[in-house]
């Protein structure tokens, strides 16, 4: 039970106590062994009294067990006996250099142990508030930073501690003890004025005693101890932690929504750029070759309508990659995409990637080099080759008639890895971080009509596989690009057996 006392003022009353009774059995000792010790050796046991004390307990018990052990010298050891008389003058000078000794004794001892009472008061504050500190910074949200403060704050004050924060207009309870779902009506009146009243200024209610929680820009809660006479010396700096952490916790949230509002807005902006312009391209093209069709078909050569048909396949295979590659990145955005898991052998889905490309790779030359043996991964066969797709695509939009793309498939003891590598001019310098990101297109360019999706949902869904896409560029003469897809193997294998 807590007695209003101040930790100091406890330990001092309590120490007084032992301090007394180490000299009262001290005394008992020393007249007890009177006819087996002279007077100087009883001496040296009230002595070895004053010192035990002061060593034990600290300055004051000790000056207390010097006067005491004093006293009892006086009382039990010097003529006349029983009383606090000293008749003759040797014993006033042996009392005299007794006390001095004792109270040097109680003086001496009681400040190097209050000095070592001080260091861990000081050792066990500032574990305190370091542990404060990390947990704190652990937090990542407004309402774990209020829990960390109510928990670190409540191992503070030795009593129960409330964290309410701003949400919706109003305070709600977002840190306490566990079990406590809800505040008293009266507890959250006296929390509502803490939070209007000036800063540092406490309103009691409910049992609670509340104060305002400041970060660096201004409130940012309110914080609830229970009504106790002292509450500690520790509570307020981890408080003011605890204001701190919580607003920290608030921007770092305000930052996440500032970024995807911002994310939204430039997949907005590629949207529009999308339909106003790749979309409407290829639109416009088809209905004009169709309205030439329709409306000279009987005039025009049989070579025109053919180009005529062509342009409008063409221009509708354009339409149809796009509105692909814009649902493949609602699926990513969405999360939505769940691969499946089977054996796939790499060098089949290159080939067969391969043959669907063979129109668009036509004036190029494709040399394979695929290991005769290769493991099989666990990947969905699906999303592989559309992968592979993907990264074909992209090396013959970027690469003129007569160059060579390469791809090769081989593995290491963890992964199975493909590789496209073109000979064209290759990343512009500074681009090769930004490759992989949505819209992007390399220099700006439009080539192949493409709306800067490829790459990005490639690496989508490559991810979502568990595995890793990178590209290097330049990577021979000063130009070319490369393409490395890589797959983890269900199980590693050996080193020696590759």
């Amino acid at each position: 039970m807590r007695l209003g006392l101040t930790p100091y003022l406890q330990r001092a009353l309590g120490g007084g106590l032992a301090a007394a009774a180490l000299v009262a059995a001290a005394g008992a000792g020393a007249w007890h062994a009177g006819p087996h010790a002279g007077p100087g050796a009883q001496a040296m046991v009230l002595l070895l009294a004053v010192l035990v004390a002061a060593a034990a307990l600290g300055l004051g018990p000790g000056l207390v067990a010097a006067a005491l052990a004093a006293a009892v010298y006086n009382f039990a050891f010097l003529a006349p006996r029983f009383t606090l008389r000293i008749e003759h003058p040797q014993d006033l000078l042996t009392f005299a250099a007794f006390f001095a000794v004792a109270l040097a004794t109680g003086w001496l001892a009681g400040r190097a142990k209050d000095r070592a009472f001080r260091l861990q008061e000081q050792a066990a504050a500032m574990a305190i508030l370091l542990e404060a500190s990390r947990a704190l910074s652990r937090a990542a949200t407004a309402s774990e930073a209020a829990q960390a403060l109510a928990e670190q704050a409540a191992e503070a004050s030795g009593g129960p501690v409330v964290v309410l924060i701003p949400h919706d207009g109003a305070l709600r309870l977002a840190g306490g003890p566990a079990g406590l779902a809800a505040l008293a009506d009266e507890a959250m009146q006296a929390a509502d004025e803490a939070w209007a009243a000036p800063a540092g200024q406490g309103c009691a209610g409910g049992g609670w005693t509340f104060r305002r929680l400041e970060g660096v820009g201004g409130r940012v809660g309110v914080a609830g101890l229970r009504d106790e006479p002292d509450p500690g010396d520790l509570v307020e700096p981890v408080l003011e932690q605890g204001g701190a952490a919580i607003e920290r916790a608030l921007l770092a949230s305000a930052a996440a929504d500032n970024e995807i509002l911002r994310q939204a807005d430039r997949l907005r902006a590629g949207l529009l750029n999308a339909v106003s312009h790749d979309f409407r391209t290829p639109l416009a093209s088809i209905l004009g070759s169709a309205t030439t069709l329709s409306e000279y078909e009987d005039g025009l050569a049989p070579g025109v309508r053919r180009d005529l048909l062509r342009s409008i396949q063409e221009d509708a295979r354009r339409l149809n990659q796009h509105i692909g590659a814009l649902l493949d990145m609602a699926r990513l955005e969405g999360g939505a995409l769940k691969p499946r898991r089977e054996l796939v052998d790499m060098r089949e889905a290159a080939s067969s990637a391969l043959r669907r490309l063979k129109p668009q790779l036509a004036g190029r030359q494709v040399r394979r080099d695929f290991a005769r043996e290769l493991s099989l991964v666990p990947a969905d066969p699906v999303l592989i080759e559309q992968v592979l797709l993907n990264l074909l695509d992209n090396a013959a939009a970027h690469t003129p008639e007569g160059s060579t793309i390469e791809v090769a498939a081989y593995e290491d003891p963890r992964c199975v890895l493909v590789s496209i590598e073109d000979d064209g001019p290759g990343v512009p310098a500074g681009e090769l971080a930004h490759i992989f990101e949505k819209f992007h297109r390399a220099g700006g360019a439009e080539r192949g009509g493409g709306l800067g999706l490829g790459l990005s949902i490639t690496r989508g869904f490559v991810e979502a596989m568990g595995g890793r896409v990178a590209a290097a560029s330049p990577v021979r003469d000063g130009h070319g690009a490369r393409f490395v897809v890589s797959l983890p193997k269900a199980t590693p294998t050996p080193g020696g057996l590759l």
